[in-house]
């Protein structure tokens, strides 16, 4: 191609640039191949159990299409390079790879050529980084498949880079987080359970059987807490890595479990969740870190307090709001320097590389957002799903296979629906 030794040139300049964020620098590189090779879109995907989840696009115009779009990976052309782990190019789909005019995804929407790579880290397979276009075109030449391969190999080294550097970087801030976590997670569940134990006790010389029932049941409950967290420094103690098994993690089920743990089934506050908001999280730290928020809103609002847990409009995460006063301490709209629950949530944060702001909600109670940095973050991903679907002819399971539940057991993506958990309503 005649504007392909140009190409060459921005990229190798925009490699060797150090201003920019990593993020910022995958777009540039997405939108310069997708211009160079005169196509309609240009994707860094995440490949995961099945899914093929876009986290970066280049698009002409105002085409559809945006971060987060997911399908079944087996519905795309990308499963051919995760199956191959190489370049694969066609022009037109008579010369496609054997099976890819049955990619739904891509062939209802009319794409009829593509080029994409694969790209690793740690030498396995994380996604690919991939061009299409609807109108067919001549063969892709040998020096534009090479110039994608050379960007997929860079997104590979610098996501590989980021991995190593947050995982040995975050040593020392895991050993903080064993002191803050001992300090503060475990000293209030023990702080309740003496609490409690002392309240039984004074019921019992009183004679009033029921408030030593209850004082007891509500000691047990703050011991088998205790027992949890103690679990949770331990495993995080003997592992290797910073957010250990990093996955997809959906956040409605991770809120649900974490308000039933930090209410109790006792409290008349009631809980809101949007279907469909996935995170690439350690799903036991996000349960924990939801915890925290949620217990830090019932500490400020009180029982009848209304707590709604939705995505970000603008950017890739989720947000934790609720209507009560909003910060404690002399203003409203921030919290106070050193606020303990804040803390154990901007620790549990860091630990994934998220960014956490608290402000007031749209009724004037806090609002905390959790920003995860584009969901551009390492996984475990393997071929073996891709492998196995070309090898059997099968569809594979993915997110969009399953509709999303809501409490009630019932398919809504696209609603928020109310949860009753920890209500008495």
């Amino acid at each position: 191609m005649e504007t392909g030794d140009r190409a060459f040139r921005e990229f190798a300049t925009l490699v060797r640039r150090r201003d920019g964020s990593f993020v910022e620098r995958v777009n540039e590189g997405l939108e310069l191949c997708r211009s160079a090779l005169d196509v309609e879109y240009g994707f860094l995907a995440r490949v995961d159990d099945g899914e093929h989840t876009v986290l970066a696009i280049a698009r002409e115009g105002d085409l559809p299409g945006a971060p987060g779009d997911h399908r079944p990976l087996g519905e795309t052309f990308c499963e051919h390079t995760v199956a191959e782990r190489e370049t694969v190019a066609f022009g037109r789909l008579d010369d496609a790879p054997p099976g890819a005019a049955d990619r739904g995804a891509h062939t209802e929407e009319g794409f009829s050529c593509y080029v994409g790579a694969p790209v690793t880290v740690d030498e396995r397979v994380y996604g690919t980084c991939c061009f299409t276009a609807r109108e067919p075109r001549e063969a892709f030449a040998d020096r534009e498949r090479e110039l994608v391969a050379a960007l997929a190999s860079w997104m590979s080294d610098g996501l590989t880079a980021r991995a190593r550097k947050l995982a040995l970087t975050s040593e020392g801030d895991r050993v903080d987080g064993f002191a803050a976590m001992i300090d503060h997670d475990i000293r209030e569940p023990l702080s309740a359970a003496r609490g409690h134990a002392q309240l039984a006790h004074e019921a019992a010389a009183d004679a009033d059987a029921d408030e030593v029932t209850r004082h007891t049941e509500a000691t047990v409950t703050a011991l088998s807490r205790t027992e949890r967290l103690v679990a949770d420094l331990l495993r995080l103690a003997s592992d290797s890595e910073r957010a250990g098994g990093v996955a997809p993690v959906d956040v409605r089920s991770a809120a649900e479990h974490a308000w039933a743990e930090t209410t109790g089934g006792t409290s008349g506050a009631r809980l809101t969740t949007e279907a469909g908001v996935r995170v690439p999280a350690d799903e036991s730290l996000l349960k924990q870190l939801l915890a925290e928020t949620f217990r830090f809103c019932l500490e400020t609002g009180g029982d009848d307090l209304r707590v709604r847990v939705t995505s970000l409009d603008d950017r890739p995460g989720f947000s934790v709001a609720d209507d009560g006063p909003g910060f404690p301490g002399e203003s409203a709209d921030r919290p106070e320097n050193g606020t303990a629950s804040l803390d154990g949530i901007e620790r549990i944060a860091a630990a994934h590389d998220w960014e956490v702001t608290a402000g007031l909600s749209a009724e004037g109670g806090l609002r905390i957002e959790v920003e995860t940095d584009e969901g551009i973050w390492p996984t475990t991903a393997t071929t073996s799903h891709a492998q196995n679907r070309l090898r059997t002819g099968t569809a594979g399971d993915g997110w969009a296979d399953s509709p999303e539940e809501g409490v009630d057991g019932s398919a809504d993506a696209d609603t928020v629906t109310e949860s009753d958990a920890g209500s008495d309503d």
